[in-house]
């Protein structure tokens, strides 16, 4: 039966079903509804904090979609391209698109990095027109006036008309930029990765190595030599969109194909990319999602950027984070039960015997990647190197630098933590030399030890679940440093402590997700 609550004064929280602990849409100004069966009910806590549902896609309702008037298509932006009498009409368009249009849709998109930085216009560098099998598609290369840092972004648009493509109608009224009108046609333009045909031709185009001219440089779709010699039919693909879009786009094509489509886009060799090919036909490292191809921006001054990834689907039951977690709360939930009827439990069931037995083939899942990525093979970009001084007073130095800047973060913030956590804030702030101390001096010995390239970005949400055994993913790195700081050597210690660093965090967020429900019972912290 469906219902529709006034929950307006909640506005901005996110409903979490108790029973599942799964989040639902967050509260908006209109009624929100739910729909019950006979005789059902939902518990929900209404949650600040909790993050709405990773499906949920933010974005204008399409009522309220501003309207474009084009005159010739995506030819309407370019004055260089139309009659002589069209080009001021084409000087508007252009100025509103990239002042209005573009800047409205792209601040409330997930894959925006500068949240909360009003953008002031979203200027086209490049962009190629692809009209394929009836369809037609603008791939923009878009410069960002506002935000911070470098903003460039890859946002690919698609046009549907209303009298004659209902079905990409529907689907790009989800990820709609604008209303347009042409003459007598109505219809939409809206994100290409929302459109099917799109997500299966630029797969259809990297298999079969299309090359797309833009005004200032080619768009190369390129296959690895396994994708290519492969039979195959993307139009016999369906198309879906896994839930988990943050900073990059993914797509799924049936149960064979990964598409990655990159958002904010930078200059140089993306780590991703070169570290898959690297695993995947070099070194044939098993446990990595193998590289299938790519889509690569060239421009003509020598710039070079990618723009998306294809890699092979993994079957899969989830990744470590949720693996770890729902591990975590079962075994204290289990026990929280045990504790009400025997308060005085002693006889902890703490063997987790199963658990740890998954936890060790991880750990030499990442020793082997390690390995792989520690073989000479003439690829100096990945060859190790011997660590010199230099290398060892670099990372000193580094830490260091950490050190202070994470506890100048504490400082400025520690007003916000609750009591009990403000006093642990001032121990740790106390502690400073004692840190800064660890770091002083020359270090232990770097003589005989190697520099490698190393995964960058290690944590329990980087590696699938697959059956019993684990396989790596997201060799991006960390998505704040540059290409260059993530494509160094240096030692694969740092993976390994990102992801101790996991199981931590994993720790402290069942605790936290336990005592929300119920009173705190400081024996849980103690067991977990």
């Amino acid at each position: 039966q469906p219902v529709e609550l006034d929950l307006s004064p909640w506005k901005g929280h996110v409903p979490v079903e108790m029973l599942g602990r799964v989040s639902f849409p967050p509260i908006g100004d209109l009624p929100y509804l739910l729909t019950l069966p006979s005789h059902g009910f939902y518990w929900f806590r209404l949650s600040k904090e909790a993050d709405m549902p990773l499906w949920h896609q933010e974005g204008t309702p399409l009522q309220e979609a501003p309207t474009l008037v084009l005159f010739d298509g995506w030819t309407s932006f370019f004055r260089d391209r139309v009659m002589p009498w069209r080009m001021g009409m084409a000087e508007r368009m252009r100025t509103q698109f990239e002042t209005d249009t573009l800047p409205r849709f792209i601040e409330l998109q997930r894959w925006y990095a500068s949240k909360g930085s009003p953008i002031e216009r979203a200027r086209l560098l490049d962009q190629a027109i692809w009209d394929h099998a009836g369809a037609s598609w603008m791939l923009p290369l878009l410069a960002l006036d506002g935000p911070p840092g470098e903003s460039t972004y890859f946002a690919p648009l698609a046009l549907a008309w209303e009298d004659l493509e209902e079905e990409r109608m529907q689907a790009l009224g989800h990820a709609a930029l604008s209303k347009v009108r042409q003459q007598a046609s109505v219809g939409l333009m809206g994100d290409a990765y929302f459109d099917q045909a799109f997500c299966q031709a630029l797969v259809a185009a990297v298999h079969d190595g299309l090359d797309l001219d833009t005004t200032h440089g080619q768009l190369r779709f390129r296959p690895s030599s396994r994708f290519a010699s492969q039979d195959l039919d993307t139009a016999a693909l369906p198309v879906s969109r896994p839930s988990g879009n943050s900073s990059n786009t993914v797509i799924m094509l049936g149960e064979a194909l990964f598409l990655k489509g990159y958002r904010r886009v930078r200059e140089g060799i993306n780590p991703e990319l070169e570290m898959g090919r690297f695993l995947t036909d070099d070194v044939a490292y098993a446990h990595c999602v193998p590289v299938l191809g790519a889509l690569e921006y060239f421009g003509h001054d020598g710039q070079v950027m990618t723009l998306a990834m294809v890699q092979a689907h993994v079957s899969n039951q989830g990744d470590g984070w949720t693996f770890t977690l729902d591990y975590l709360e079962r075994y204290l939930e289990g026990l929280r039960t045990r504790m009400a009827h025997t308060p005085d439990a002693a006889g902890i069931d703490d063997s987790h015997g199963g658990f740890l037995s998954q936890i060790a083939t991880l750990g030499q899942r990442t020793a082997e990647l390690h390995l792989a990525l520690a073989h000479n093979t003439g690829h100096a970009a990945f060859d190790p190197e011997p660590m010199g001084a230099d290398d060892m007073a670099a990372l000193l130095a580094r830490g260091s630098d950490e050190v202070d800047e994470t506890l100048a973060l504490l400082r400025a913030q520690v007003h916000r933590l609750p009591e009990a956590a403000q006093a642990m804030a001032h121990e740790v702030m106390a502690l400073q030399d004692v840190l800064r101390s660890r770091f002083a001096g020359e270090g232990p010995g770097h003589a005989g030890r190697i520099k490698t390239r190393f995964h960058g970005d290690y944590h329990l949400g980087q590696v699938l679940v697959c059956g019993h055994d684990f396989v790596i993913i997201d060799f991006e790195g960390e998505p704040a440093r540059s290409f260059a700081e993530r494509r160094a050597k240096g030692t694969p210690l740092r993976d390994v402590a990102g992801m101790l660093r996991s199981f931590s965090y994993a720790r402290w967020s069942a605790l936290r997700r336990m005592n929300a429900d119920a009173q705190y019972d400081p024996r849980l912290t103690e067991a977990a």
